[in-house]
């Protein structure tokens, strides 16, 4: 009787341990196509797996897998699922389109002959009225053979890896001197309390190919909204970005905004281009700005899905009142932009645009020809980059720009350098980095190029130098007898410049509680262990706060780390760039560094810890590029000297209670302390 009882028992929990299950399933699977009604595929891509690991032939989810793998660019894991399905006969009649899929998938890895085979037998058995779609698909793979094939300029590509690229799409490269600017889809809306939080864009820079990190105080920033797209008019003071809000899932909305780096380097508050450029309920994206020879001054480029288009994305253009933007009507320091001039209506690129999208415009000043990317003209799959010349009001037949530029995933982005020969695109070709291992999809990543085989040389303008905003000079060029056009010519940086410049450390670093007075680690080892504490210095001094509060705090460590220490580094580097330059041509430098200390320690301990500090810094000269300032140092050409320092340095209200850490290590203002500072630059010839 007891077993009866027992057998009884482990029944009735099986069939409704089965059925729980059955139901956890079934949530999985309406989640999955409630993320998928909002275009949220990769969200449904993820509900999906869970419910194929349990049932791994339910041939529904197995389809909405698929085509959730091939609308976020999982190539390869659509292949897989839609051939599973195709070793039925009963699938291939429930999924008519199936072949298509499949040809499409293949087509987007780049295998055109066994996308054409899977399109040829679709069309073979599919109706007339289906067929539309596969035959455009097939026109494409053979084009897409040819091209492949095609002679083209040699050309290195080379993905910029983790220094500048992260799981996250990368984007929309733009070059100021050696200062890279590009978006970056990697930030946390610090504001958003779901689990995970949700990403946003922002703005990142990369001097003289460093690290990437967030261009500084006062440039445009806001935690609600994207914000991308950075361009820069001819003179380099007038800034076109866009502001970009999420729509759903997968769709969000931008508009232009414009700001200003005024007389002393210092960006203005944004403000939002009126009507005609920006229109309600239309987005108006990526800006490109360069000098037009028909327009005789600087014209705006930029995509937009607009009324008056050929169908989804198009490219549009409109000449710039060229005496409001010019360097002499640059707002004076500390004012804000003056009232924007009335513009004209935007004009549609029509011989470039097609029925599908066009987008990521670069007008190309010296060349007059336009680079931008298209879904609609034939390449090698997804989007390609293509480029037109510009004569006057016409532009010849868009031309793709082949194998290496382009691939069969989506290549956008372009941005030239101006002897042609160098630049950078953005692209989710197999080799960038990506989110989730199992599908292996998304996101865009950042490469430069290099042509190795060069066409004819044109005229290459000069190029401004180091540092993360540039200083300019407004020099009036003539253009063939017309009216003179402003140009750029950058200063070159000085030496002088890195007088003042700052060097963090880490709460009693180098080499804790010791009395020595020198160290063995350079500069460089010692700052990276301090950026590496950084979310640990966020989460001591926002203890114990919320809300506004919390925010404030985090915030106030994070503008410290990634604007003045991470800076303080990158800054020391082009320091030493160019010392080696100087001394090269035969100069005689000496540096005079100074070290400071928070108040935590007796004034003899500080003393001993500033001096470990400086002879950190004197390392970093001595191991900087292998050595190679070394042979001037011991030559006594370069000569680096400090000074002494005492405890009047402190600023006042600096916390020297050694209980209260929050407030004496990992508050921001005593982090200022703990640095050595170069206060002084000597220069012989």
């Amino acid at each position: 009787m007891k077993f009866v009882k027992k057998l009884l028992f482990l029944i009735i929990f099986l069939a409704f341990g089965l059925a729980g299950q059955a139901q956890s399933l079934r949530s999985y699977v309406r989640a999955g196509d409630d993320a998928f009604k909002k275009n949220d595929f990769g969200t449904a891509i993820q509900q999906y797996a869970i419910v194929l690991k349990q049932e791994g032939e339910n041939a529904a989810v197995l389809w909405k897998y698929a085509e959730c793998a091939r609308l976020i660019f999982a190539y390869p894991e659509a292949e897989k699922a839609y051939l599973t399905l195709l070793k039925s006969e009963k699938q291939l009649k429930r999924y008519p389109l199936l072949k298509l899929r499949l040809g499409q998938v293949v087509k987007g890895r780049g295998d055109y002959v066994k996308a054409i085979e899977y399109l040829e037998d679709f069309i073979a058995n599919a109706e007339p009225a289906d067929q539309t779609e596969a035959k455009a698909e097939l026109e494409a793979c053979k084009y897409a053979m040819t091209l492949s094939k095609a002679e083209t300029n040699p050309i290195e590509i080379k993905h910029l890896g983790k220094e500048i690229n992260s799981p996250y799409s990368d984007f929309a490269p733009f070059v100021v001197g050696d200062t890279l600017f590009f978006s970056s889809y990697r930030f946390d809306q610090k504001s958003d309390r779901s689990k995970p939080k949700h990403k946003i864009t922002k703005e990142m820079i990369s001097i003289g190919g460093g690290r990437a990190r967030e261009p500084g105080r006062g440039f445009p920033t806001t935690d609600t909204a994207h914000i991308a797209n950075m361009a820069f008019s001819p003179d380099g003071h007038y800034v076109f970005f866009t502001i970009c809000k999420n729509i759903n899932a997968r769709d969000i909305r931008c508009e232009l905004w414009l700001t200003v780096i005024d007389r002393r380097n210092h960006w203005l508050p944004p403000v939002r281009l009126p009507e005609p450029i920006n229109l309600p309920g239309y987005t108006t994206t990526q800006p490109s700005i360069a000098y037009d020879k028909k327009a005789e001054g600087p014209v705006l480029w930029f995509a937009s899905d607009r009324p008056g288009g050929k169908g989804k994305m198009d490219l549009w253009y409109l000449p710039l009142d060229t005496v409001y933007f010019c360097p002499c009507a640059l707002p004076l320091p500390g004012k804000k932009i003056p009232h924007l001039p009335k513009f004209n209506t935007p004009i549609n690129a029509a011989s470039i645009n097609t029925t599908e999208n066009e987008a990521t415009p670069f007008f190309h000043a010296p060349t007059q020809k336009l680079y931008f990317a298209s879904e609609g003209w034939n390449g090698l799959g997804g989007y390609d980059l293509f480029t037109s010349e510009k004569k006057g009001d016409e532009f010849s037949k868009p031309l793709n720009l082949g194998l290496g530029f382009n691939s069969s995933y989506n290549d956008l982005y372009p941005f030239i350098s101006p002897d042609g020969l160098r630049g950078y695109i953005s692209s989710n070709r197999p080799g960038s980095f990506y989110l989730d291992e199992s599908n292996k999809s998304c996101c865009n990543d950042l490469y430069s190029f290099k042509i190795t085989s060069p066409p004819p040389p044109i005229e290459k303008p000069k190029q401004p130098e180091p540092d993360s905003v540039p200083k300019l000079v407004a020099k009036q060029v003539s253009d063939g007898g017309k009216a003179p056009v402003p140009l750029p010519v950058f200063q070159e940086p000085v030496l002088q410049d890195f007088v003042g410049l700052p060097l963090y450390f880490d709460n009693d670093e180098p080499d804790k509680r010791t009395n020595r007075t020198s160290t063995k680690k350079s500069y460089d080892e010692t700052v990276q262990a301090y950026l590496e504490r950084q979310a640990e210095y966020k989460k001591r001094f926002g203890a114990g706060l919320t809300g506004v509060g919390l925010e404030t705090a985090e915030n106030s460590v994070d503008d410290f780390f990634e604007n003045e220490v991470r800076r303080g580094n990158d800054r020391l580097q082009q320091l030493c760039d160019l010392l080696l330059t100087k001394l090269q041509s035969g100069q005689t430098v000496e540096v005079i560094i100074k070290g400071y200390t928070s108040p935590r320690a007796r004034s003899d301990y500080n003393l001993n810890l500033g001096k470990r500090r400086i002879s950190s810094v004197r390392n970093q000269f001595d191991v900087y590029a292998d050595g190679a300032l070394l042979q001037y140092i011991r030559a006594g050409k370069l000569k680096i000297s400090e000074t002494s320092f005492g405890e009047t340095t402190v600023r006042r209200g600096v916390s020297d209670d050694l209980r209260d850490e929050r407030n004496s290590i990992y508050h921001p203002e005593a982090a200022r302390e703990r640095r050595v500072e170069i206060i002084e630059i000597r220069e012989k010839e």
